[in-house]
């Protein structure tokens, strides 16, 4: 009789921990292969200049970006909300502040604190996650037109936490790592656009080989 509950809970683990560590940001979430999510070009603030010219530049990209965390908010709920009727009611919090650097030479820095929780019930049973991460990552980054890699990544410096209950009966969990989360903080591989107060990284997730990739867009701010 818990067969789905349990099955919820593992995959609500899943996008925590990728939130999470993500620091968090503004994606949207479709199917791959998709164009761009609708929301990185809602949340984007209206004066912005147009991006630059063939999407982003080694100049444009250099510097210190912040996620944003409150559009990373809407649309992970907006993932839930898609995957289907079955997943049940969805409550989505993200909080904290998380930055990437892109320094001269190719150098890459992520300093995270951030936190996200979790409320999905359905069916007379409800399952709470919760999840933070603290530290920073560091790595190499790279530009080919508007392709944007980061490799070598160092994540001993992050340390991840997660603990969830299901019908106020406390779960056990895995042992939150870096590693869960290194496809979403930084996205490894993506297609950026870049302007001079907002960073859009679009690319494509998935958490294990037997589920659909999803699209998401990391906006981030200046």
């Amino acid at each position: 009789m818990r067969r789905r509950p349990t099955a919820l809970a593992a995959s609500a683990v899943t996008v925590l921990l990728l939130s999470a560590c993500t620091g968090d940001t503004g994606p949207d979430a479709t199917t791959a292969g998709t164009t761009p999510p609708a929301s990185a070009a809602a949340t984007s603030d209206p004066t912005d200049e147009e991006p630059v010219a063939g999407g982003v530049t080694v100049e444009c990209l250099r510097g210190t970006w912040r996620l944003d965390l409150a559009a990373m908010q809407d649309d992970l709920l907006r993932m839930f909300e898609s995957a289907g009727d079955d997943q049940g009611a969805v409550d989505i919090t993200v909080d904290g502040t998380s930055t990437y650097e892109f320094a001269d030479g190719g150098a890459f820095t992520a300093d995270v604190d951030s936190s996200s929780a979790m409320t999905m019930s359905g069916d007379g049973v409800e399952l709470t996650s919760e999840s933070r991460s603290t530290g920073d990552l560091t790595g190499r980054w790279a530009l080919a037109g508007d392709q944007l890699t980061i490799s070598d990544i160092d994540s001993a410096g992050l340390d991840v936490t997660t603990s969830g209950t299901l019908d106020g009966e406390e779960l056990e969990l895995p042992e939150g790592s870096a590693e869960d989360a290194i496809e979403a903080l930084p996205p490894t591989a993506s297609t950026a656009t870049c302007s001079a107060s907002t960073l859009t990284l679009v690319a494509s997730l998935q958490s294990d080989e037997s589920s659909e990739p999803v699209t998401m867009a990391y906006t981030l701010r200046r």
